[in-house]
Order: C-alpha cells, then structure tokens, then sequence
C-alpha cells in the first residue's frame, strides 16, 4: 500500500472514531441521529486534518 494511502486511511480511521463516539454521546443524551451527525461533521473534519498531518509528520 502507498504511504499517502496508508497515512489517508490512518487519518480518516481518526475521523470516524471521534464521529462515532461523538454521536453515541449525544444521542445518548436524547439528540436526533441527524442533529448529532450535522454537529458532529465539523469536529470530524477538523480531527481529520489534524490527524493527517499529524501522521504525515510522524514519518
């Protein structure tokens, strides 16, 4: 597998981990899953490119 592949993968894995925990939280607290996925987006965007570069600096 190419590293950008890799490190894509690595970053978007990130992403949807924080997106999950972040919907379980909040629809939990009695928010509608399309409300939390609409607040959630952003923060997971942001983790993403965090994350990405976080791993492309790492090499």
């Amino acid at each position: 597998m190419p590293p950008l592949a890799r490190q894509l993968l690595m970053a978007l894995a990130a992403a949807l981990l924080w997106v999950g925990i972040g919907l379980w939280q909040r629809t939990r607290g009695g928010t509608e899953v399309g409300a939390a996925l609409l607040a959630e987006l952003p923060l997971g965007a942001a983790v993403f490119g965090l994350a990405l570069v976080w791993v492309r600096l790492r090499r």
